[in-house]
């Protein structure tokens, strides 16, 4: 079932976080790398309040599915639904106030800033819609939200790309249709199935935000790690550069696609094998951990492989130099995907203000290295720094999982 899941969430979640990297060949054609550059930042920005307004808050749904009955979980999902409500009104005001001072901020007019509350909102509902097909291991029709979703963005992107020449805009309209489209369908489907009760209970309000607030800085901490490089250039390179570099991390992000679905299976298994762990059940996760592990690096190295040959029938002539950025972004997601095998387990015993310290730490850590390994090396320093602060947070959670959870991880204590 783990596999089996895994290879639908694989394939959905290739064409639902892929929108970036399918539009590539009509975007690099159609944009120029300075254009592409700030469409760039802008998706940075759409990842920075999903932090701040989502604050990873459908955690709480896998941590709680297999432990109380459903009555309750979905009292669970509806005090959910009035912190996201009141999450979502504040970063708008903010949002508002910044548009009323500045005309642009970071190179994207402000009046379009002002779009991002409303995708992040939707896109937060839909991941609790979406969350709760994964625990129940209804992959197929995970899979269907997922596509159909992608489908729309694409589409709209396309059409407001080459019908309506609205530039980079287009995407960002795109992705505001999809999102408020499947905001709306989410949840009606959730509240069919009986999963929306919108009693307000303030003390499972204050369990979720025992979960979700020290999350913030973790979310924002892995933010910053992905997408600060890109700001970074801006500062210190050019805006062109940053159109170029992140057409390199597109093609290096396809680790990701293939960590993100592995973890989309691996999360409700895991929860359920963990909540009453015998010593078998244990061996078996050490084992698939291993598996998985080794798989992403030999998976990171195919990828820069293939990849710097397909480059060049795949985006337009000016963005040829990201080719020499690819390897170093793999290497770099595969290592935030070992970072992902462990962070259910820091969630299993409540202790996600780790993860906020880790990443943090990883963050800042980010920031410091991106200034320096830029201003040495140029562009490419900032792979380099992703791959350092990403080592940095995978290492950390590690220790910590492997101090509060045993877990046969070595010869040694499978030998105990």
């Amino acid at each position: 079932m783990l596999i089996k899941n895994s290879i639908i969430y694989l394939s959905s979640s290739i064409l639902s976080k892929s929108v970036p990297f399918l539009l590539l060949p009509i975007m690099t054609t159609y944009l120029t790398p300075k254009e592409y550059g700030v469409l760039s930042i802008y998706l940075i920005f759409i990842t920075l309040y999903n932090a701040f307004i989502g604050m990873n808050i459908h955690a709480n749904i896998s941590k709680n599915f297999f432990k109380v009955p459903k009555e309750e979980l979905s009292s669970f999902i509806g005090n959910i639904f009035y912190i996201l409500g009141f999450t979502f009104i504040f970063y708008l005001s903010v949002t508002y106030i910044i548009s009323v001072f500045y005309d642009d901020f970071f190179s994207i007019p402000t009046n379009w800033l002002l779009a991002i509350p409303f995708i992040s909102f939707a896109m937060m509902i839909n991941e609790l819609n979406t969350t709760i097909l994964r625990n129940e291991q209804r992959a197929y029709m995970f899979g269907i939200f997922e596509v159909s979703n992608i489908a729309i963005k694409m589409g709209f992107t396309i059409l407001f790309l080459l019908v309506f020449f609205m530039s980079w805009f287009s995407q960002v309209i795109g992705t505001l249709i999809g999102s408020v489209v499947f905001f709306i369908i989410g949840i009606v489907y959730m509240k069919k199935r009986g999963y929306i009760s919108m009693k307000f209970d303030i003390k499972k309000i204050k369990s979720i935000l025992h979960i979700s607030l020290p999350l913030i800085p973790h979310v924002l901490g892995g933010v910053v790690i992905a997408m600060s490089d890109r700001l970074f250039i801006e500062t210190m390179v050019s805006l062109e550069a940053v159109g170029i570099y992140s057409v390199g991390y597109m093609f290096g992000m396809i680790v990701m696609l293939f960590t993100d679905a592995f973890i989309k299976a691996w999360s409700p298994w895991f929860y359920k094998n963990i909540e009453e762990p015998t010593y078998d059940k244990k061996q078996k996760i050490v084992k698939y951990t291993y598996v998985y592990i080794v798989s992403i690096f030999i998976l990171a190295i195919a990828i820069s492989f293939v990849s710097k040959f397909i480059l060049p029938y795949f985006v337009g002539a000016k963005f040829f130099g990201a080719s020499k950025f690819i390897v170093w972004i793999s290497i770099g997601y595969a290592i935030q995907g070992v970072y992902k095998i462990f962070f259910p387990y820091l969630v299993h015993i409540s202790r996600t203000s780790f993860l906020a310290f880790s990443t943090v730490t990883a963050a800042i850590l980010n920031l410091v290295f991106n200034y320096i390994l830029i201003k040495q090396y140029g562009t490419i320093g900032a792979a380099y720094a992703t791959i350092l602060a990403f080592s940095v947070s995978a290492g950390l959670v590690f220790w910590y999982q492997k101090k509060h959870v045993d877990m046969p991880w070595f010869i040694r204590e499978r030998n105990k």
